[in-house]
């Protein structure tokens, strides 16, 4: 039985936070480099994940971070409720159930509670 290290937490897009720190080097689909290894994330380095559609990353990350990861976690029922109901005022006609559509709503959301905060 050989001895493996253990691996890196892959974080979803979504519940990246300034200053996690990238374990592996994160390239588009054209194999250009957005992020190296061992790089700081910023929000703006998040915000280019996002639009190029990269789904989650490796990065280095202590228990206590990853449980702070999620920035809806950090929202009272009452906040999140009114948060929710504010940010669906601003769609027209949209369709709830659609997965995209509830897909792109936790992003938004996530993001104006990460801003909240």
């Amino acid at each position: 039985m050989g001895w493996f290290p253990k691996a890196m937490p892959k974080i979803k897009t979504e519940s990246l936070q300034p200053g996690m720190v990238v374990s592996s080097d994160v390239k588009n689909m054209d194999n250009m480099l957005l992020i190296p290894a061992g790089g700081t994330l910023t929000e703006r380095q998040i915000d280019i994940l996002n639009a190029w559609g990269i789904a989650e990353i490796d990065v280095k990350v202590s228990a206590q971070v990853q449980e702070e990861a999620d920035p809806l976690s950090k929202l009272s029922a009452e906040a999140l409720e009114k948060l929710s109901s504010e940010l669906k005022s601003l769609f027209w006609k949209a369709d709830e159930k659609d997965p995209v559509f509830q897909e792109i709503f936790k992003l938004i959301l996530r993001r104006r509670a990460r801003r909240s905060i």
